[in-house]
């Protein structure tokens, strides 16, 4: 968006990820969030080492060392990295909860993502 800084990019997927550590811990609670997040980071950092600054726990996420690094290199491509996280997340979820619960949680997200350019929450068909 035009003004937007990059801090303020990472503010609205940190807030995208608290929604969707929510919307999936009340299916499947905190703890199997928890694999579930640390499951999606091991797949991104194949391909984004920087996602391993992910802080997450049983209470939820955070993106401040994300946020932190950013500042020390503002070439970071924080923003494929963290669609590619979410991308990946959902498609878990779907097979975890059924496409009918995840498409609910990707719903919401996608109300919340709205700001963003594009659509990066569409589902994939298979």
């Amino acid at each position: 968006m035009v003004g937007e800084t990059i801090g303020d990019r990472i503010k609205h997927y940190e807030a995208l990820l608290r929604e969707m550590w929510a919307a999936s811990a009340k299916y499947l609670g905190a703890f199997s969030v928890n694999l579930l997040v640390e499951r999606v980071v091991w797949e991104v950092s194949l391909e984004y080492k920087e996602i391993e600054l992910l802080q997450y726990d049983q209470n939820g996420v955070s993106c401040a060392k994300i946020a932190a690094r950013l500042e020390e290199n503002p070439d970071l491509p924080v923003e494929d990295m963290f669609v590619k996280f979410i991308a990946r997340y959902v498609e878990i979820l779907a097979k975890l909860l059924g496409h009918e619960r995840a498409e609910e949680i990707r719903k919401k997200l996608g109300q919340l993502g709205e700001e963003f350019s594009g659509e990066p929450f569409a589902s994939r068909e298979a």
